[in-house]
């Protein structure tokens, strides 16, 4: 019988620790709890409301209708090329995206002006370069640089594009 008594009493000298390792256990994860939600709610108050807000903002531009593009049509541009031996003559219809209607009411204000400039570009190039698509599209650049410089502007209060509805070299 002094055996079964020493049995209990080692069996209750087991479950002391047992209780111990499971309440330090459960401070442990109560601890590792508390400090995740304390980091985590000091990130939401840093970056949270700024994260918040941002996507307001998206979703407000989201929302707005896109403004639909602004074109000004041009009159047809008939010019001599410059010379390669052969003479070549180039017929072309430009259309320029501006910014707003502003930007339109200034390009026809400066009428003349824009289209002495490009008529004064058109005929200083060559039939060979405008024959390839990379020609034409290096024209439009320096169309659309020439405008606005012309308007003392920049390209987002001018011409922000030009496209070439027609274009043929004879």
């Amino acid at each position: 019988m002094a055996k079964d008594k020493e049995k209990p009493a080692a069996d209750a000298a087991e479950g002391a620790p047992k209780k111990g390792k499971g309440k330090l256990l459960i401070i442990i994860i109560a601890a590792v709890v508390l400090l995740g939600g304390g980091g985590g709610a000091a990130w939401f108050f840093m970056h949270g409301k700024k994260a918040a807000h941002d996507g307001h903002e998206e979703a407000k531009h989201e929302s707005e209708p896109a403004k639909p593009p602004v074109f000004v049509k041009l009159e047809t541009f008939t010019v001599n090329l410059a010379t390669e031996g052969e003479d070549h003559m180039l017929q072309t219809d430009v259309e320029l995206k501006v910014a707003d209607a502003k930007a339109t009411d200034m390009i026809k204000a400066h009428m003349p002006e824009v289209r002495n400039t490009l008529l004064l570009l058109l005929s200083s190039k060559a039939a060979s370069n405008l024959a390839t698509t990379d020609g034409k599209q290096k024209l439009s650049g320096e169309i659309k640089t020439k405008i606005n410089k012309e308007l003392h502007v920049k390209e987002d209060e001018g011409v922000s594009g030009v496209f070439f509805t027609t274009f043929v070299i004879q």
